[in-house]
């Protein structure tokens, strides 16, 4: 019997020195796993800044206060505690609190002030969840190239999208002691790692110049009952976008809010005739004209059976090269262009980039669309070179125009100026490279034609006082979804062109999608009028008391700008009138 007491003993014995030695620290692990919580901890996401600091998006530290109601046994004292301070009805707490649940989200997104006052409640059951809330000071204001993102905070449009990666944060976690009724034991032992901040983003757009276009655009797109509207503003000589604004009108309510979607770069349109600019600048590189050559101008073309004509009824007319492009003359603009040939033009619509990407890679951006040249059908010699059949986006109307600006250098547009570390320290983005789309004296001289346009010509109405301006109009039908041709009566209005016109500084394009006052020179050119009159103001730009030509050599924009001055934003403007082809429309005065 001795023998089997000491046997058992022994066995004991041995058990209890594997379990406090050779186990013990599987089971203090074990152990600690019971009464430790592992809460996730975020990172912050990225900030996105204007090209001043200005805050475009933030994330702050916020937290979700969540009850287990299988560890709350007095529902309706614990809800009279947490209702005054989550702001909430005792009855809708005391309701939450008793769902038969192990998980019930209280509040969302509370402040720091908030969480701690829960936490000092030392409510059984109750916990508060770390996490972040993604805010946008400027409320809608530059919403459709910054999106968004969703309910788990990863981009989900926009800028948001393209560089969710760089500002996504990391997330880290922390551990807590907690008690088996649910209580966070105070003083316990607690560990956080890895959780990291994104990196931000400083962005090309200057925010006071943002809003001032998109208050005169939205203006223009509500008096003239337009559907949407766009408008871009580029530094010249870097491409770096200063400010790109979409509205719509809301289909429901009749106001004018901020679009959904960035239309200057995934709208696709015809352009009408500020295509022009692509027939006159190979025109004049391969010497088919100069800005005097003097062309007979007939009342009306014939082409396959098509009538082409111009907006207003002629004569038989003698029309110099620069008139021709000033006045915006469809039959003048094809003569030039039978001259050149399709091959020479379909060359230069590639040259200038339209149907490719512009290198913004924006999401959802499209290249446009650009028909074969031997896919063309007989009539396409009259309607391309006056901007039908060829669909294009605003920014690469934009990009073509600054190109002449430019000295016939093409600068891909970029939003991107640099990138905010964590610590704060900020780092350059290398601009993208430029291009030569055509010789600097093409554009020297296609640039004072362009004068003309908006001296005498269809773009009258985008003159801002002191200062000489180059730029050209369009006017253009929207193709039927539905049907062979183009919808009745639906027109798309554009300007675009940069100032000083002597010493470029600043291109800009506006579009109108079925404005009532459709004409390019009567609806888009007023709004560029008055964001180029602001910008040039902003920057401090010179003009010259006569409006003559500023000259010198152009320079960047000082950044950051002076302070806004105050500018006269009143524009002239009389209805014009609009005389339709088959398939083909030019604008008016």
């Amino acid at each position: 019997m001795r023998l089997v007491f000491a046997g058992v003993f022994a066995a004991l014995a041995l058990r209890l020195v594997t379990v406090q030695v050779l186990s013990g620290s599987r089971y203090a692990a074990m152990g600690a796993e019971e009464v430790t919580s592992r809460i996730p901890v975020p990172g912050l996401r990225g900030g996105i800044f204007d090209r001043n600091g200005g805050v475009l998006a933030v994330s702050v530290p916020r937290s979700d206060v969540v009850a287990d109601p299988f560890l709350i046994h007095h529902p309706a004292a614990e809800a009279a505690a947490l209702a005054p301070v989550l702001g909430m009805s005792v009855p809708s707490v005391e309701t939450l609190v008793s769902e038969h649940s192990g998980y019930v989200v209280l509040a969302s997104d509370v402040a720091s002030t908030v969480a701690k006052r829960v936490t000092a409640l030392v409510a059984p059951g109750i916990s508060v969840i770390p996490t972040t809330q993604r805010i946008y000071p400027a409320g809608q204001l530059g919403r459709s190239v910054i999106g968004t993102v969703n309910w788990e905070g990863q981009g989900a449009a926009g800028i948001e999208y393209q560089y969710n990666k760089l500002l996504s944060g990391q997330s880290g976690a922390k551990n807590l002691e907690v008690s088996p009724s649910g209580i966070v034991i105070p003083g316990g032992p607690t560990g956080a790692g890895g959780a990291r901040n994104g990196t931000g983003l400083e962005l090309t757009i200057d925010e006071p110049l943002e809003y001032v276009a998109r208050e005169a655009l939205a203006a223009e797109v509500r008096s003239t009952h337009a559907v949407n509207g766009t408008a871009v503003v580029m530094d010249t000589q870097t491409g770096a976008i200063l400010a790109m604004v979409n509205v719509a009108t809301d289909p429901t309510t009749g106001q004018v809010v901020d679009a959904p979607s960035n239309l200057a770069s995934t709208e696709v349109y015809e352009p009408g005739s500020v295509f022009k600019i692509v027939t006159f600048s190979a025109s004049l590189e391969n010497h088919i004209i100069t800005p005097t050559t003097t062309l007979t101008v007939p009342p009306y073309l014939m082409i396959d059976g098509w009538r082409f004509h111009d907006a207003e009824s002629h004569g038989t007319e003698q029309l110099t090269a620069t008139q021709i492009i000033a006045r915006s003359s469809n039959i003048g603009t094809i003569e030039i262009t039978e001259r050149l040939g399709k091959s020479r033009l379909a060359a230069q619509i590639n040259n200038l980039g339209f149907g490719k990407p512009t290198g913004l890679h924006f999401p959802g951006a499209s290249p446009g669309i650009v028909n074969n040249p031997a896919n063309w059908s007989p009539s396409a010699i009259g309607s391309t070179p006056i901007g039908q059949d060829t669909g294009v986006t605003p920014l690469q109307v934009l990009d073509a125009m600054n190109s002449v600006a430019n000295g016939g250098v093409f600068v891909p547009p970029h939003l991107v100026r640099a990138t905010v570390l964590p610590g704060g320290s900020v780092r350059r983005v290398k601009s993208p490279a430029a291009h030569r789309v055509m010789p600097a004296w093409v554009a020297h001289e296609l640039a004072h034609m362009l004068e003309q346009v908006v001296r005498t010509g269809t773009g009258v109405y985008a003159a801002v006082p002191g200062y000489t301006l180059a730029g050209k109009t369009g006017t253009s039908q929207i193709p039927s979804r539905t049907q062979r041709g183009y919808v009745p009566g639906a027109y798309m209005a554009t300007f675009t062109g940069f100032a000083p016109a002597g010493a470029p500084r600043l291109s800009a394009v506006v579009v109108l999608d079925r404005p009532d006052n459709y004409y390019g020179g009567s609806a888009a050119a007023p709004v560029f009028s008055e964001i180029m009159r602001y910008a040039l103001h902003r920057y401090g730009i010179p003009g010259s008391p006569d409006g003559g030509t500023t000259g010198g050599v152009p320079r960047l924009i000082p950044y950051p700008p002076p302070a806004p001055a105050a500018v006269d934003t009143r524009s002239p403007r009389t209805p014009g009138t609009i005389v339709a082809t088959t398939g083909n429309v030019t604008e008016g005065p």
